[in-house]
């Protein structure tokens, strides 16, 4: 295939390496390499292990999560699998140099299995998105609850605005992918004729993979439990690193955290978790090298459980170099 989209992308990988790298370099200098590996040598270890079995299993959740959305349209594969694909992808993501990501590299497994790239994508897309509107309700109800309990931990107005509008956001692309063909319908007659056909099977696959009633109020449910589930794994290596933060902090800076990673200048979300976890700890009096040393924590018990993606990969039938395909998409 033609290196042109790869060619495109160059500017905004280097951009993004350009800023984490710069924002790390500089956070790190501030709180001292050594104070921050002075930390790390506290480590707790059994606790460490256990926000390593939490990733796991919120790993499992998420496939499970798939598996209901695939379940509706009648397809029925197997948890190992999906649990499998899952791995693998945050693998691809997360550990390998490669400029796709790990849905990308999802959609291109289940494409093949199912013989529709169409419907794997959005599969995937509807199973993302019920985990951002998760992510951006416990946002917001911890923003509401700072306010109500006199907590005096501030935040910028700058982000109560992001989560707020990115809450909105996500409710209204849920019930825009549920109205989608209604939506093609209304204001597809008004694009080019070319392309109203493919717009018309877009729409019709994605709505019919947006979960309703009860399936839909399942989904939700196992959104917000995996989101919880993230934010205790951040209590968890805090507390392995001896900070006894409050959990309200927790729920609101974790949230904060992967919204503002959202943001394509950043490198799996590196920079921002050091930047947002110095600000929000500093209120409480934990120190720039703790704060850091906790941020470089949560990354790597995320990046070792997205090594077990590799094993899958190596061993478990999933095709590693798929990714290659991903990365044409």
């Amino acid at each position: 295939m033609s290196t042109a989209p790869r060619k495109r992308r160059w500017p905004l990988t280097l951009l993004r390496v350009l800023v984490s790298g710069g924002l790390l370099i500089y956070l790190v200098r501030q709180a001292q390499p050594a104070q921050i590996w002075q930390v790390w040598r506290t480590i707790n270890v059994p606790l460490l292990g256990l926000a390593l079995l939490l990733q796991l299993a919120g790993i499992a959740l998420s496939a499970a999560k798939w598996g209901i959305i695939l379940n509706a349209q009648g397809q029925r594969l197997p948890f190992r699998w999906l649990f499998g694909a899952y791995l693998v992808g945050q693998f691809v993501g997360n550990v390998l140099p490669t400029t796709i990501g790990g849905d990308a590299m999802r959609a291109v497994q289940l494409g093949r299995k199912i013989s529709s790239y169409a419907q794997a994508g959005a599969s995937i897309f509807i199973e993302r998105l019920t985990g951002f509107l998760a992510l951006s309700l416990i946002a917001n109800a911890a923003l509401l609850a700072v306010v109500l309990s006199g907590e005096t931990l501030n935040t910028t107005p700058a982000l109560r605005w992001l989560a707020l509008g990115l809450g909105v956001a996500a409710i209204g692309a849920l019930l825009g992918a549920i109205a989608a063909p209604w939506l093609q319908r209304t204001v597809g007659t008004y694009l080019p004729h070319r392309v109203q056909p493919p717009l018309q099977r877009v729409a019709e696959v994605l709505a019919a993979y947006t979960p309703r009633g009860q399936r839909l109020a399942l989904v939700l449910l196992m959104s917000l439990l995996f989101q919880a589930t993230w934010v205790a794994i951040h209590a968890i290596c805090g507390m392995a690193l001896g900070i006894y933060a409050p959990l309200l902090l927790y729920a609101l800076m974790v949230p904060l955290t992967d919204m503002i990673g959202l943001v394509p200048i950043f490198v799996n979300n590196l920079g921002a978790r050091e930047l947002i976890f110095t600000l929000y700890l500093g209120q409480i009096g934990v120190p720039p090298a703790q704060a850091l040393a906790l941020a470089f924590l949560v990354f790597t018990v995320k990046l070792a459980v997205s090594l077990l993606g590799g094993i899958v990969g190596a061993f478990g039938g999933i095709d590693l170099r798929a990714a290659r395909a991903a990365e044409n998409m």
